[in-house]
């Protein structure tokens, strides 16, 4: 016969504990992907205008791969036990999901995740085909007169 469950233990080996190594190591690909947005975003808007974006392929899968370490992340952020004020242990998934949404932060990082930049590829590769296009059938009408 099974010993009844204590609530606060259900689910603990899914758990990330603060001091796991994995974390940590986490942690640092984080930092490294808010570095690169820290002077991608403003090397994109001010300076390529999406020229990059458009016509390295490499780029673009970067980012991908960036906004999906985002995405990995923001859903990581569930299962993360934390220190209360107290400094207590806080290792209950429903206390941690609770607070991490009454905290704003999952609305926060699930907008920042959000892949704009492969809208803008494929919002611009459409646009350049159609310009192809017209300037195609402009030529063909020229052609024909």
């Amino acid at each position: 016969r099974q010993e009844p469950v204590n609530p606060s233990m259900k689910g603990i080996r899914f758990v990330i504990f603060p001091d796991n190594r994995w974390a940590h190591i986490w942690d640092v690909v984080m930092i490294m992907a808010i570095w690169y947005y820290a002077f991608y975003i403003p090397f994109y808007i001010g300076i390529s205008c999406g020229y990059f974006t458009l016509f390295y392929t490499w780029f673009m899968v970067f980012n991908i791969v960036t906004n999906v370490v985002f995405f990995v992340d923001t859903f990581m952020a569930f299962f993360r036990a934390y220190r209360d004020e107290n400094g207590r242990l806080i290792y209950s998934l429903k206390s941690i999901r609770r607070r991490y949404i009454r905290s704003g932060w999952f609305f926060i990082n699930l907008l920042a995740s959000f892949p704009a930049s492969s809208f803008v590829y494929q919002m611009s590769r459409y646009l350049i085909e159609q310009k192809q296009s017209d300037q195609d059938d402009v030529l063909a009408n020229k052609n024909i007169r």
